[in-house]
């Protein structure tokens, strides 16, 4: 059997990996596929919560021991902690900077012979940098924004003068199937003559 777990960024679910792993497999084996995934440091501190439909944290799994009898991921298998077909864990790493990502349960599947365990079988999107502190998912400010949207305004077609002669042109609602040319000749729209 095999757990299959999507995992996203809070701040960009867009930025996601698909991640096969055994249910005996432990919350190590599961932190250090994940940072693969994404290219972080596996020694940064890192938690994992088991979450409700609404992502609030509740039992922790910890990398390292503080003395404070937490659950170690190294000691806890996955299936201990999977209670619902589609349970959440939210996950915590690199307590400084707070990355966060989502992580559900999509389905429970048969293995394939052949394939190891654990693995990424999707990716999307690229990852951020783990240094890039606020700046790692970067929001348009005010005047970017007004500039972006200058340069819409400056691509748009030119207004027509206030001269502009809509009657040369035919009222709205006319038919434009056949028309007469100055030489008072019909043709058709695709420009070949008429004959009567």
């Amino acid at each position: 059997m095999i757990y299959r777990f999507k995992v996203w960024f809070e701040e960009d679910e867009d930025i996601n990996r698909v991640i096969d792993i055994q249910p005996t497999a432990t919350f190590l084996e599961l932190h250090n596929i994940v940072l693969d995934s994404i290219g972080f440091n596996k020694k940064e501190p890192s938690s994992f919560y088991v979450s409700d439909d609404n992502w609030r944290k509740g039992k922790e799994v910890t990398l390292e021991d503080s003395g404070n009898l937490k659950l170690l991921m190294e000691k806890i298998k996955i299936n201990e902690m999977v209670n619902d077909p589609h349970q959440k864990f939210l996950y915590i790493t690199d307590f400084k900077e707070q990355w966060t990502l989502h992580i559900e349960l999509q389905s429970i599947q048969n293995d394939v012979k052949g394939i190891k365990y654990p693995l990424i079988s999707k990716s999307n999107g690229k990852a951020p940098k783990q240094n890039e502190g606020l700046g790692r998912f970067k929001i348009v400010d005010e005047s970017e924004f007004d500039e972006i949207a200058n340069k819409l305004v400056s691509k748009q077609a030119p207004i027509l003068d206030e001269g502009f002669d809509e009657e040369a042109f035919g009222e709205e609602g006319e038919d434009d199937e056949t028309a007469e040319d100055e030489f008072g000749e019909s043709f058709s729209e695709g420009g070949e003559e008429e004959h009567i």
